[in-house]
């Protein structure tokens, strides 16, 4: 696995959250775009992450807790099914997975499992996130890119 060290900057986030099996977070998503689009928050520079807390080797299916998250503008003000945050940014472990979120899973074992008990690093108090390069409406799922940030102390 190639991993690399990178500073992500501080941005604001409006997000949708999500509790249950984090393959579910599909209607996350649909409530986040549904707001975002016809409220024009979306343009070139807006990007997409998955924010996920709980691991799910220790935490049952039905309480995991995630996000369905995009970067927003400084003034956008939060709604009734949407917040708004600001993420702090931080030191993160970026590796890059090519293929269908269904296999999602074995990236991040390889990346938790192999990866960082070799690495010599420690992970950080942040969540870890998911960064979607590009859109899977559009795009096959064996093209789909997927960056997984890990955070780190």
């Amino acid at each position: 696995m190639d991993v690399q060290i990178w500073s992500i900057d501080p941005v604001k986030m409006a997000y949708a959250e999500h509790t249950g099996p984090y393959n579910e977070i599909g209607a996350a998503w649909e409530k986040l775009c549904a707001w975002a689009g016809p409220a024009g928050h979306f343009n070139a520079t807006t990007r997409f992450y998955g924010v996920f807390y709980d691991d799910p080797a220790t935490v049952e299916p039905q309480k995991l807790r995630s996000e369905a998250c995009i970067t927003v503008g400084a003034d956008v003000p939060a709604s009734a099914d949407i917040n708004v945050r600001d993420f702090q940014g931080g030191k993160y472990a970026v590796a890059v997975h090519l293929g269908p979120y269904e296999k999602l899973v074995d990236s991040w074992s390889e990346f938790y499992g192999s990866w960082l008990p070799g690495s010599g690093m420690d992970m950080g108090q942040g969540p870890c996130m998911e960064q979607y390069m590009n859109d899977p409406m559009t795009t096959k799922p064996e093209h789909l890119v997927t960056l997984l940030l890990l955070p780190l102390k």
